[in-house]
Order: structure tokens, then C-alpha cells, then sequence
């Protein structure tokens, strides 16, 4: 028996593991540069004590949430956003995806948005993630951000 229960515990335990323990949660949402949706870029939340979440923006949609596993989703929790969109690094994909670049850098290439968005301690952008509740948010950038 106890063995048996000593067994149910470390199955829990390793469930747990796999996605980190934390409690997760859907988000949608858009992103809008000077009023018109960014055609495509990263995203990342950021919040204390956990793996950051990312995902990509795509016509100005928020896609492809994942923190431990594909669209798994964001921690439940207070974030800080930040945000990326490349001009060469969005070319290169789109003409060459999954090939790889001899001394290539994946956030190299000309910023299409103010730098200060790149970094959640900066940006200014900020999204509370509720649990079971409706996790839609809309950031709105400025080109004259600073």
C-alpha cells in the first residue's frame, strides 16, 4: 500500500514538473504600431518567478502562445510585455524557413518599431493574466515612444 501511494505521489510530482506547476492560461489579443495592426514580430510576457511566455504577431494578431510546451499558453499573473519586429529577420523567414544562416543572428536586422518596446522593463506594456477568465489584450504602439 504504501508503496502504491508513494508511486501516485511521484507520478504527480513529475506531471507537475513537465509544465512547471504553474497554473496557465489562454491569450488572445493585438498589436497595433501607429494605428495599424504590425504585420509581424515577437512577443514576450514576463512575470516574477516564472519561464516568460512567447509567441509571434502576425498581422497583428497574438499566435503561438507557449511557455513550456506548443500553445500551452501564458502563467497566470502580472506581466510586463515586450515586443519585437524585424524587417530582415521577417524577409529571411519568410523566403527561407528553417535554413540556417552561417553567422546569422536571429534578432539581427532593422528595427520596424521604437527599441524601447524590446524590453519588458522599458516598454511600458504590462497585461494581468486571469485564470478561466477571458485574457484579452491590445497593445498600442507609438513611433514616437521614448
Amino acid at each position: 500500500m504504501r508503496r502504491s501511494i508513494l508511486a501516485t505521489f511521484a507520478v504527480s510530482i513529475l506531471a507537475l514538473a513537465g509544465c512547471g506547476g504553474v497554473p496557465m492560461a489562454q491569450v488572445k489579443g493585438t498589436v497595433k504600431y501607429d494605428g495599424q495592426p504590425l504585420k509581424n514580430g515577437t512577443i514576450r510576457f514576463e512575470a516574477a518567478g516564472v519561464k516568460p511566455a512567447t509567441g509571434r504577431i502576425v498581422n497583428g494578431e497574438i499566435v503561438d502562445l507557449h511557455t513550456f510546451k506548443p500553445n500551452d499558453g501564458v502563467p497566470v499573473g502580472s506581466h510586463k510585455v515586450a515586443i519585437w519586429a524585424l524587417e530582415d529577420a521577417a524577409a529571411d523567414t519568410a523566403k527561407n524557413p528553417g535554413e540556417a544562416k552561417v553567422g546569422a543572428n536571429y534578432m539581427s536586422g532593422k528595427s520596424l518599431i521604437p527599441a524601447i518596446y524590446n524590453d519588458p522593463a522599458t516598454s511600458g506594456l504590462t497585461a494581468e493574466i486571469k485564470s478561466g477568465g477571458d485574457n484579452t489584450v491590445a497593445f498600442e504602439l507609438k513611433k514616437d515612444a521614448k
